[in-house]
């Protein structure tokens, strides 16, 4: 399994390639640079760190880019308590944000897998929202689903609401069990390209969904 597993990720990184090639033709559009948000989340059990890339390829119409990644750890360096979930996917879109794509899925509880995905992004200056259920290619055939929804109406100038609610769930379908999921919610101001506020961000594991919860504040950072 582990050379089926590299030969489809060199597939991926061979499709990764072609995508970047083939972007450089589709110049009828260009769409604006949107912001890379860096966020650190600090609370009462554990810090974590979250970065977030959501762009299209350079004079691309349809190419787009979709990362997500989070580290956490607890206050003592307790190795048992480090976690990790990355999900990197290219998509094409095939109509107004909707998108066929294809990437990798990593966490700490069920390792490295290439995906393939569907994926629908919806952004403007107030509302962010992606969606995108996956498959994992691997002896399990786990699905997964994440979900990000961001509200951030005006009250000044400078000034703006800042609301997230984000999801993932993944469930093992070979032994029909939950692996892993959480939910995190945050509620604060921005002031131009930064963002503060309260966070509570709540983590489940394995088939009993054991919670692990944090509570606390976050402060966040957007780099073009």
């Amino acid at each position: 399994m582990k050379q089926k597993t590299k030969k489809i990720f060199l597939l991926f990184i061979i499709g990764l390639i072609s995508t970047i090639t083939f972007a450089q033709d589709s110049i009828s559009k260009i769409h604006p640079s949107t912001p890379m948000p860096v966020e650190l989340d600090a609370g009462n059990n554990r810090f974590g760190v979250q970065f977030l890339v959501n762009k299209h390829f350079p004079n691309s119409k349809h190419f787009n880019i979709l990362a997500l990644t989070s580290f956490a750890s607890d206050y003592k360096n307790n190795l048992s308590n480090l976690d990790f979930i990355s999900n990197t996917q290219v998509s094409y879109d095939i109509w107004k944000g909707f998108g066929l794509a294809i990437g990798t899925s990593v966490n700490a509880k069920t390792g490295f897998v290439s995906v393939a995905a569907l994926e629908y992004v919806f952004a403007n200056k107030q509302i962010l929202f992606v969606i995108t259920p996956n498959i994992h290619i691997s002896d399990s055939y786990n699905l997964e689903g994440l979900t990000v929804l961001e509200y951030k109406p005006a009250i000044s100038k400078t000034i703006h609401l800042y609301s997230r609610f984000q999801a993932l769930y993944n469930h093992n379908t070979k032994g029909d069990f939950h692996e892993r999921s959480y939910i995190q919610l945050k509620l604060g101001l921005g002031i131009n390209s930064y963002q503060l506020g309260l966070a509570s961000i709540f983590d489940f594991y394995g088939p009993d969904k054991t919670l692990k919860a944090n509570y606390g504040v976050f402060v966040r950072a957007n780099f073009n």
